[in-house]
């Protein structure tokens, strides 16, 4: 049994839609964080020990495309109860709460492991945090009445993991985004879009169906060097141990790597007026409105300015908005549209939760990647180049 601390390095672990592992990845070595290990939906990496309060804001703040950061804070072997116990109350809890903090065990999951009910593993790691807690602090019982720490469990093979999140809320709450329209889009997802499109402000960005703002709100963001999480707090900014001096000192670092003396192009628009009047409020609150031109126009409509841009859009589809009917004919209608941005050497991408969207819309993609966010299944059609027609397509994934 050992908590997580080797050689004064810890394991983090950034949460993302299934899918995203790869961008994910990308995301953290920007930040100057190595991926040591990917599984569904995660991406570990190292923090240091001595340098965790830094480590955490640099993650919390600076990650564009995870949607939470969490920590591991034990590990150990473990094939009964007695010895499950024993492992969860070695880790040094008071490093982590107060007396006054409450301990929610968010979920807890087995993988071949002889223990394996869920219930009684919650309730068993409560139990075993608390004690530890109440010797500690000298206490007959735990108030419960400061910040909440959720602890999560994962075991595979016999082999567990305790992980306590450090974010609080979900990191796609930038703290911008205060007006929505019906079904917006994550931000996380949107910056992911932007990452696998390749785009950089040296290019013209173009979102058809912009609803509340989310692309090019994140596009501006990206674009000035503002890291996305500057506006908020988080959960391990509660813990103890955490130096306060530390947090500021890197929050003032982001702060003095925004640049806004630079030239971008980035265009929204939406034929709905009350969902551009929310975006140009959320762009506002970001603080980057002078660097988004939003502008009421049909889809259907739209021109290329210039050459060699990106387009984004999340159209309307089945799942969350309109009938797959509508969804089916609007993309049909899509297909000029497409065909003139494609033959002025842009490169287009489309969020869609219909696998057959490609072939509705009649043009071969250059890549398909299936992302799956929570309960929901959606489709990242990637089209580049000059694309000829095709009746049918094969819309199997993108490499991930």
């Amino acid at each position: 049994m050992h908590t997580s601390r080797v050689a004064n390095v810890m394991r983090a672990i950034a949460v993302c839609a299934i899918g995203l592992e790869k961008v994910l990845a990308r995301d953290l070595a920007h930040l100057g964080f190595r991926d040591v290990g990917r599984s569904a939906g995660r991406v570990f990496f190292n923090v240091g020990a001595d340098s965790l309060a830094e480590d955490l804001t640099k993650a919390n703040i600076g990650l564009r495309t995870a949607d939470r950061v969490l920590l591991v804070v034990g590990e150990f072997k473990a094939f009964d109860f007695d010895g499950f116990y024993q492992g969860v109350a070695s880790v040094p809890w008071e490093r982590y709460c107060s007396k006054e903090t409450k301990v929610l065990i968010e979920r807890a999951r087995a993988n071949r492991c002889k223990l394996h009910a869920q219930a009684t593993l919650q309730s068993m790691t409560q139990k075993a945090i608390y004690t530890e807690l109440m010797q500690q602090f000298r206490v007959r019982k735990m108030p419960e009445t400061g910040n909440t720490l959720e602890v999560r469990i994962y075991g595979d093979n016999d082999w567990w993991q305790i992980v306590i999140d450090t974010s609080g809320e979900a990191l796609s709450r930038r703290g911008y985004r205060r007006f929505t329209h019906a079904a917006p889009l994550k931000e996380t997802i949107a910056a992911s879009m932007l990452f696998l499109s390749g785009w950089s402000r040296a290019r013209p960005l173009v979102d058809p169906f912009c609803g509340s703002g989310t692309i090019p709100v994140e596009a501006a963001l990206y674009a000035c060097n503002m890291a996305p999480g500057l506006k908020r707090h988080f959960a391990f900014e509660l813990f103890p141990e955490m130096d306060g001096n530390k947090i500021e000192d890197t929050r003032v670092f982001f702060r003095q790597q925004m640049r806004k003396d630079i030239r971008t192009d980035i265009q929204a628009s939406d034929i709905d007026g009350q969902a551009l009047e929310l975006a140009r409020n959320n762009a506002k609150l970001a603080g980057i409105s002078e660097f988004v031109r939003f502008s009421s126009v049909d889809a259907r409509e739209l021109v290329p300015s210039g050459n060699r841009g990106v387009l984004l859009g999340n159209p309307p589809y089945g799942q969350r908005l309109a009938s797959q009917e509508e969804a089916h004919a609007l993309y049909r209608e899509l297909s000029p549209m497409l065909e003139r941005f494609l033959n002025a050497d842009w490169e287009c991408g489309f969020l869609s939760a219909d696998k057959e969207f490609a072939s509705t819309v009649g043009f071969e993609p250059a890549s398909v990647r299936e992302i799956v966010s929570g309960q929901e299944t959606i489709y990242f059609n990637w089209f580049s180049g000059k694309g000829g027609r095709k009746n049918e397509t094969d819309s199997g994934s993108g490499d991930a």
